[in-house]
């Protein structure tokens, strides 16, 4: 039982730090389009 909590309590922290990097990227492209319209 306390390796099969482990494996899931990993493949959690795997998918929640999977979405943050996700948004932080999704965030530096909205960011890089703003400043390159706003350059233009």
């Amino acid at each position: 039982m306390i390796e099969i909590q482990t494996l899931i309590a990993t493949i959690y922290i795997l998918y929640y730090s999977l979405i943050g990097v996700t948004i932080i990227a999704f965030a530096l492209v909205i960011a890089l389009v703003v400043i390159i319209s706003k350059q233009k």
